[in-house]
C-alpha cells in the first residue's frame, strides 16, 4: 500500500475492545499533526475474548474481530498510509495462549504429541501427559463435586468441562462412547441420538475416561509443579512456542509477512526475544523474510554494561535508554543519603546482590519451581560417574541449578549447540565466581561440573539443559529482580524501573556521553521511551522522584514528621504492624510521586507491589489481613479527615519540588527526542504523566484535551500545555532535521555549574542540532535561574535556537530563559 516512511518517531497504542481500528483511526490526523511518523501496535492477532493487551495469543494467522478484523484493520492502514505514516507491529513468538480459544492448542489436546499443532508448543511429552493445572481442588474431589461433566460440543467434539475451560477427548476415547450410545459418528444429533449420547456421558466412570486422555487435569497448587510444558515466565495460561521449527516460524509470521508485503504495516517490534532457543538464529531468519530495510526492534533487556549481541536487527525497544536518561538526573550523593536513612533505621538491611539473589532463590523454589525440577533432571542424566568420584548428591545437583539462575548476572547467554563465544564464557566465569564465593562447597563443586556440561556439551541431554537453562535465567531475573525486588527497596522509586539498576542508579554525564557517541557510530534507530506498557511508572512520576534525589533532606523531614501519625492508622497483628515500616516508605513514596492520587488507583497499585513483594503476601497465597490493613492505611492517608494534617504536609513537599520536578520532566523530554535513536511515545504522554504500574497506565486517555491542544492555546491545565508544546516542538525538528535521525554526536564542553549542564552537538552534512539542558536544579532555583550557559570554549558556527533567536559563531555564552533553561538550535 505504501512504502516505508522514513522512522522519525513512534507512538504506541495498546489495542483491545474498549480502544479499537476504528478508534485509532480517528486519532491518525492528530498524531500526524503532532509529528509521529509510526503508529505502534500492540498485538492485533486473535487472542483470548476480553484480552486488554493481547499477548494472550490465540491464533497468530488472524486479525482480532474485537479490534475490527481485517477490514477494519485495512482501513486505520490506508488512514495512516493518507497522512504519510507508517505503522510498527508487536508479535509475539515466545509464546501462544493454552486456552480452548486457541484451535492449535486444542488439536494438540485431541491429537496428541502426534497432532500435526503439536510441534507448534514446547511440550515435554516423554515426561508423560501434557499436565493441565487448572482445577480449584484435587481431581478427585472435582470429580465427587460434579464439576467435570463430559458434554458434546458444537463442533462434535466430546469435551471434558471444568469452569470456564473445556478439554477435548481423544479420538479413540470417543469412538467408544459414541460405539455405547450405539452411534457412529457426533456431528448433525437428531433429538434422540443426541439424548442417547448424552445418557452415555453422563454415566460414564470419569476417571477411567480422563485416565485415558492426552493430558493430565491436576490441582494447581500441586500441578504447577509437575508441569511439562515451557511457560512464558510463571504464567500457566501461555505455553511456550518452538518457533525454531519451521512449521511453528510459517505460522507464527505468515500474517505480519503479508501484512509486510502489502505494505500495511512497516516494521515489527519482537516480545520477549530471550525465550527462543537461538535468538540470532530466529533474528537472521526474520531478517531473510522480510528484507534488509524493514525496522526490526526485540524487546531485550540489557544490564549495565551488557553489549547488545550483533544480530541483524535495528536495535531494541529502550529499556537501558530509559535507565540511561533517568539515571542522569538522579543525585547520587542524595540517593545514597536516602538509602543510609532507611539502613539506620535497620528498615533495609543486607548487601544489594545478597538481596537479589535472596529475591531470585525465592521464586526458584516456589512459582518456578517446576521449571528448577526439569532443569535438575536433565543436569543430572550421564552424571553417574561423576557423581559418585564427586560424592554428589541428588539435592547438590538441584541446588547447584538453582545457584547458576541466581548467580546469573545478565538475562541469558546465548550459546547454541554450534558453539558459544567470548561473551558467553565471561557470563559462566562470573556465575562461578559468585558461586564459589557464596554457596558451599557441595553446591560449588556440583555448580562446577554442570558449567563444564554447559561449556562443553557432549550429549544431546547436555544440549537440553544448555537451551533450557538460558530460556529460564531470564524469567529468574524478571521475576527475582523487577516483579520482586523492585518492590522491596523504597529508596527512590523512580530508579526502580524495569531493566534499571539498584547498584547503579545514576549516570553520569561523561558516561552517558560515550554510550551516544557510540551509538551514533553505529547508526543506531532503535527506539527510546521513557514510558512503555511495562515500566513501573510513568514520565512525570519519575522525574519527581528524581527531584527529590536533589533535595533528600526535605523527604527525610516529611517521613520523620509523618511517622508518628501514622502509627495510628496501622494496625497490629500478633505484635507485626500492618503495614510494616518498608511498605509504609513505599505508600509514602508513591503517594509523593502521584499526588494528587485516588484511593482506588493507590489500592490497585499497592494490592499488586504487595503481592510481588512476596514479604506479607503473594499472588498465590494471599493474607488478606494484612493486604486489607495496608488498603486501609492508604485509603485513610488519601481521603480522611483524620489525616488532612498528613495531606497538607505532602501538598507542600509536592509543591516545594514542584519547579523543579517540571524541569527534569522537560530535560528528560528534550533528551528522548535528541540523543542517537528514535523518540517512543507511549500513549498519552505527550502531556505529563503520573502513572504507576500497569493496570494503572492502561487508564482511559482523554483525547480530545490533547487534540484541543493541538488546536493551538486552550484552556487546559498550564502543565500539560508546557509539556505538550515542547513535544510538539521537539518532533517537528526531528521531521526537518537529519541530524537527529542520522547524525553524528559531540559533547559540549561546558563550564561546571550546579546546574549540571549536560549539552552535544550532532550534525548530518548542512544539517546541524546543538542541545544543552539542566541535570541538577539547585534548591534557590528561584532567585538563581542563569540568563546564560557558559562555555569553555567558543561556538564553532551560528545556531538558531527553536524560539528563532540567533547567536552567532564565536560566542562563548548563550542566553537561556529562566522559565525553560534549556538550549536547544539548529543550524540556520
Amino acid at each position: 500500500m505504501s512504502a516505508c516512511p522514513d522512522l522519525i518517531a513512534t507512538y504506541r497504542l495498546q489495542f483491545h475492545r474498549g480502544f479499537t481500528f476504528a478508534d485509532a483511526q480517528a486519532l491518525v490526523p492528530y498524531l500526524a499533526g503532532l509529528g509521529i511518523s509510526h503508529l505502534y501496535a500492540s498485538p492485533i492477532t486473535m487472542a483470548v475474548p476480553g484480552s486488554t493487551h493481547g499477548y494472550d495469543v490465540t491464533d497468530p494467522t488472524r486479525i482480532n474481530p474485537e479490534l475490527g478484523g481485517e477490514a477494519g484493520f485495512e482501513s486505520l492502514a490506508r488512514a495512516l498510509a493518507s497522512h504519510g505514516m507508517g505503522l510498527l507491529l508487536d508479535i509475539v513468538p515466545n509464546h501462544m495462549a493454552a486456552s480452548s480459544h486457541n484451535p492449535f492448542w486444542m488439536e494438540m489436546l485431541e491429537g496428541g504429541p502426534q497432532a500435526p499443532a503439536a510441534r507448534l508448543f514446547d511440550v515435554i511429552w516423554q515426561r508423560g501427559r501434557l499436565v493441565l493445572p487448572v482445577l480449584g481442588q484435587p481431581l478427585q474431589a472435582t470429580i465427587a463435586a460434579g464439576e467435570l461433566p463430559l458434554r458434546l460440543g458444537e463442533d462434535g467434539r466430546i469435551l471434558a468441562a471444568y469452569a470456564d475451560h473445556i478439554f477435548p477427548l481423544r479420538a479413540e476415547t470417543v469412538a467408544d462412547l459414541t460405539a455405547a450410545a450405539g452411534l457412529a459418528h457426533t456431528r448433525d444429533l437428531d433429538e434422540r441420538q443426541r439424548a442417547a449420547l448424552e445418557s452415555v456421558l453422563a454415566e460414564a466412570d470419569l476417571a477411567t475416561v480422563l485416565e485415558g486422555q492426552h493430558w493430565r487435569l491436576a490441582w494447581w497448587r500441586a500441578g504447577a509443579h509437575d508441569l511439562n510444558y515451557r511457560r512464558f515466565f510463571n504464567i500457566t495460561d501461555l505455553a511456550g512456542v518452538r518457533v525454531e521449527e519451521p512449521e511453528a516460524f510459517d505460522i507464527v509470521h505468515r500474517l505480519p509477512l503479508d501484512l509486510l508485503k502489502r505494505g500495511l504495516i512497516h516494521g515489527l517490534r519482537i516480545d520477549h526475544i530471550d525465550g527462543l532457543v537461538d535468538p540470532a538464529a530466529y533474528c537472521e531468519r526474520l531478517r531473510a523474510a522480510v528484507g534488509p530495510d524493514v525496522p526490526l526492534f526485540v524487546e531485550k533487556i540489557l544490564e549495565p554494561g551488557e553489549a547488545l549481541r550483533p544480530w541483524p536487527i535495528d536495535g531494541t525497544t529502550g529499556y537501558e535508554r530509559l535507565n540511561d536518561i533517568n539515571g542522569l538526573f538522579v543525585d547520587p550523593t542524595g540517593y545514597h543519603q536516602l538509602e543510609e536513612a532507611l539502613r539506620a533505621r535497620h528498615i533495609l538491611v543486607g548487601a544489594l546482590p545478597a538481596r537479589l539473589a535472596a529475591a531470585k532463590r525465592q521464586v526458584l523454589e516456589g512459582s518456578l519451581g517446576a521449571e528448577v525440577d526439569l532443569l535438575a533432571a536433565l543436569a543430572r542424566e550421564g552424571l553417574d560417574e561423576a557423581m559418585a568420584a564427586g560424592d554428589l548428591t541428588e539435592a547438590a545437583i538441584r541446588a547447584a541449578v538453582i545457584a547458576l539462575l541466581v548467580h546469573c548476572p545478565v538475562y541469558r547467554s546465548y550459546a547454541t549447540a554450534q558453539g558459544h563465544d567470548d561473551e558467553d564464557v565471561a557470563i559462566w566465569r562470573t556465575i562461578r565466581a559468585a558461586i564459589d564465593a557464596n554457596e558451599d562447597p557441595l553446591t560449588a563443586a556440583a555448580a562446577a561440573l554442570l558449567l563444564e556440561r554447559v561449556e562443553h556439551p557432549a550429549r544431546p541431554s547436555d544440549i537440553e539443559f544448555l537451551v533450557r537453562f538460558q530460556q529460564l535465567s531470564g524469567p529468574a531475573m524478571a521475576k527475582g529482580f523487577e516483579d520482586t525486588e523492585l518492590y522491596r527497596v523504597p529508596i527512590l522509586l523512580g530508579v526502580n524501573e524495569v531493566g534499571g539498576s539498584l547498584e547503579h542508579p545514576a549516570r553520569t554525564a561523561a558516561a552517558l556521553h560515550d554510550i551516544a557517541g557510540r551509538r551514533a557510530r553505529a547508526g543506531t534507530r532503535d527506539l527510546i521511551p521513557l514510558a512503555t506498557h511495562d515500566t513501573k511508572r510513568g514520565p512525570a512520576t519519575r522525574a519527581r522522584l528524581a527531584a527529590l534525589s536533589f533535595a533528600p533532606e526535605l523527604w527525610l523531614r516529611f517521613t520523620d514528621e509523618a511517622m508518628p501519625q501514622l502509627d495510628a492508622f496501622a494496625q497490629l497483628s500478633d505484635g507485626i504492624a500492618m503495614p510494616d515500616p518498608l511498605d509504609r516508605h513505599l505508600i509514602l513514596q508513591t503517594l509523593f510521586s502521584a499526588w494528587p492520587i485516588s484511593s482506588e488507583r493507590m489500592e490497585g497499585f499497592l494490592t499488586k507491589a504487595l503481592r510481588e513483594a512476596k514479604r506479607h503476601t503473594s499472588w498465590e497465597t494471599p493474607n488478606e489481613a494484612y493486604e486489607q490493613a495496608s488498603l486501609a492505611f492508604a485509603r485513610t492517608l488519601v481521603e480522611t479527615p483524620e489525616a488532612c494534617g498528613f495531606r497538607d504536609r505532602l501538598e507542600e513537599l509536592v509543591a516545594s519540588l514542584a519547579p523543579a520536578s517540571r524541569l527534569v520532566g522537560l530535560a528528560q523530554l528534550v533528551l528522548q527526542h535528541t540523543l542517537p535513536g528514535t523518540p517512543d511515545l507511549y500513549q498519552g504522554t505527550e502531556f505529563p504523566d503520573f502513572s504507576l504500574v500497569d493496570p494503572d497506565n492502561r487508564r482511559p486517555i482523554d483525547w480530545q484535551a490533547r487534540a484541543t491542544a493541538l488546536a493551538g492555546p486552550s484552556g487546559g491545565e498550564a502543565r500539560d500545555i508546557d509539556y505538550f508544546d515542547l513535544t510538539g516542538r521537539l518532533l517537528a525538528l526531528r521531521r526537518r532535521n537529519a541530524a537527529l535521525s542520522r547524525g553524528d554526536y559531540q559533547p559540549l564542553a561546558l563550564a561546571p555549574s550546579s546546574w549540571g549542564w549536560f549539552g552535544f552537538e550532532r550534525r548530518h552534512g548542512a544539517h546541524a542540532v546543538c542541545v544543552i539542558v539542566p541535570t541538577r536544579l539547585p534548591r534557590d532555583m528561584h532567585t538563581t535561574a542563569p540568563s546564560a550557559i557558559e562555555l569553555t570554549r567558543p561556538l564553532e558556527r551560528a545556531w538558531r535556537t527553536l524560539e528563532g533567536e540567533d547567536v552567532p559563531a564565536g560566542a562563548r555564552r548563550v542566553a537561556v530563559s529562566a522559565d525553560r533553561p534549556f538550549f536547544i538550535a539548529e543550524a540556520p
